[in-house]
């Protein structure tokens, strides 16, 4: 799976607020939250599933990979998001083994894995 992907307990709004704490205790800051819903209701398109997307970014890991292979670029911020499906509140993130796989430099696979490891385990605390 190009994905991880866990259900949670909490509303969206609480899920956003649980996830974006324990990313931070992770070492990650939210960059910027993309409210779906609300930015195309604003653009005149009626979308009907709730869904924010958060970027997130880890400053010394994002140096570090960049200065190994500036292709990275395209894989960055990281995303999380959280989402509403039939009912059930959702947390996910494209993994980075998944996304560095495209890159083909056995110099990030280390890297992406923890930081992987790393996101997963905050949305695990979120949860």
């Amino acid at each position: 799976m190009f994905h991880y992907t866990v259900n949670t307990k909490h509303n969206l709004d609480e899920a956003v607020k649980e996830v974006e704490a324990s990313l931070k205790n992770a070492g990650f800051g939210v960059l910027w939250d993309f409210d779906v819903k609300k930015t195309l209701k604003n653009k005149g398109f009626d979308h009907n599933q709730s869904m924010r997307i958060l970027e997130v970014c880890n400053p010394e890991e994002a140096k570090k990979v960049l200065e190994k292979n500036e292709l990275v670029s395209y894989f960055l911020p990281c995303k999380v998001v959280v989402y509403e499906s039939d009912g059930i509140t959702k947390i996910g993130m494209p993994k980075p083994t998944k996304l560095i796989e495209f890159v083909d430099d056995s110099k990030l696979n280390q890297i992406a894995g923890s930081i992987e490891e790393r996101m997963i385990s905050a949305i695990n605390e979120a949860k």
